[in-house]
């Protein structure tokens, strides 16, 4: 996951949010929210497999590190999107 890659999603502007919520003891929840161009759901299927990028430039292996390292620890991640509305990328994680 590359922060670089929210305001990319969005040249000319716009709001970016994050939250970090605590959905019970057991686990901790950070939002990242963007109101870029989005993903379409075809792509968004294919996110975080190695190789797989929306980038020209992209090498396809940031995500699918970033879910291999959260998941070691227990956790997930997840990720809505909807094309010229933006994207929420969600990390849950345990606190214990």
């Amino acid at each position: 996951m590359n922060f670089a890659t929210t305001v990319e999603a969005m040249p000319n502007g716009g709001i970016i949010k994050i939250q970090i919520l605590l959905d019970s003891t057991d686990y901790i929840k950070f939002r990242f929210i963007d109101q870029g161009h989005g993903i379409s759901e075809e792509r968004i299927k294919n996110i975080g497999e190695p190789f797989f990028s929306t980038k020209e430039k992209g090498k396809g292996l940031g995500l699918m590190i970033s879910h291999k390292i959260v998941r070691e620890h227990g956790g997930t991640i997840n990720i809505e999107s909807a094309v010229n509305q933006g994207t929420a990328v969600e990390v849950v994680l345990p606190i214990k």
